[in-house]
């Protein structure tokens, strides 16, 4: 579901948002870093006390974990890739990981939690394995707008959207329209990002949201069932 964006807008036409396009809680999450990455390692140490890549978060696509919410995305994973996601918000979400990280993005990211609950988005850390690729792939909607926090950000990472390549900085956002075409590469070692969804920000009525959402969804449930119940010939 796509919604019509007027030609004369700045928002109109932005694979990725410029700083000065992004939302004010973007800044004061970047000076909330410290805290959010702290309470991310806490999330997946490894044997030796290191920050690594976290093999017992839910797969994402795996379904089980969001009641099948997000299934489709696992397509797009490269053959012995690997995706994991640990949710905050929206469905399948951890509700007693990252309290301080929880509590700061409830307070000061109402939009993006607020989307989250009501089904068209999520908050999550997301974790990109060593030598995993994401294929070219877009959004099912232009409804929301997609943020990053860099947190685990080798040099070799990038993300393709549209017709450019950029890399992820730790502590910083980058913010992005997923229903433009986008892809993902990892290089040798895994990358790890706090992923938010969150309102177009051309779409700013509560009842212009709510419309749109409501279709979205509709539309997100029709394209579903004929993926998973094609017509009989």
């Amino acid at each position: 579901f796509y919604y019509p964006i007027a030609a004369d807008s700045e928002f109109f036409n932005v694979p990725v948002c410029p700083q000065t396009l992004h939302p004010t809680w973007c800044g004061l999450l970047e000076q909330n870093y410290k805290v959010i990455r702290e309470e991310f390692a806490e999330l997946c140490r490894g044997s030796h006390g290191e920050v690594a890549f976290p093999h017992h978060w839910p797969v994402v696509g795996g379904g089980t974990h969001r009641d099948g919410a997000g299934a489709h995305d696992g397509s797009v994973v490269s053959e012995g890739g690997d995706w994991r996601e640990l949710v905050l918000f929206g469905s399948g979400a951890t509700t007693s990981a990252a309290p301080k990280t929880r509590a700061w993005l409830q307070r000061n990211a109402p939009d993006a939690v607020e989307l989250a609950e009501q089904g068209g988005g999520e908050v999550i850390f997301s974790a990109l394995a060593p030598n995993t690729r994401i294929s070219p792939h877009c959004a099912s909607t232009n409804l929301r707008w997609t943020a990053h926090l860099g947190l685990v950000t080798p040099p070799n990472a990038q993300i393709r959207v549209g017709d450019s390549w950029h890399s992820w900085q730790e502590g910083k956002v980058l913010v992005f329209d997923d229903s433009f075409e986008h892809e993902v590469r990892t290089g040798g070692e895994f990358r790890a990002v706090l992923l938010l969804r969150f309102w177009h920000p051309a779409l700013n009525r509560a009842g212009e949201r709510s419309t749109a959402l409501r279709n979205a969804l509709e539309w997100k449930q029709i394209d579903e069932s004929r993926r998973y119940h094609p017509p009989h010939p």
